[in-house]
């Protein structure tokens, strides 16, 4: 298998805040869900979440 095939294969990984997957993270507890990015592009990407204020902690 070329590697050109295998890459094509695998989702495209990208980071995104956390809270718009729907963690609730945020600085009140809640969240930002965005229904497009989970339902829609989360079909086609491979989310890798990160979250701004808590890593600054």
């Amino acid at each position: 298998m070329s590697e050109s095939v295998a890459n094509e294969e695998r989702p495209i990984r990208l980071g995104v805040s956390s809270c718009l997957l729907g963690n609730e993270v945020r600085f009140d507890g809640g969240h930002k869900r965005d229904r497009f990015v989970t339902d829609l592009l989360g079909n086609f990407i491979e989310w890798v979440p990160v979250c701004p204020e808590v890593e600054v902690a």
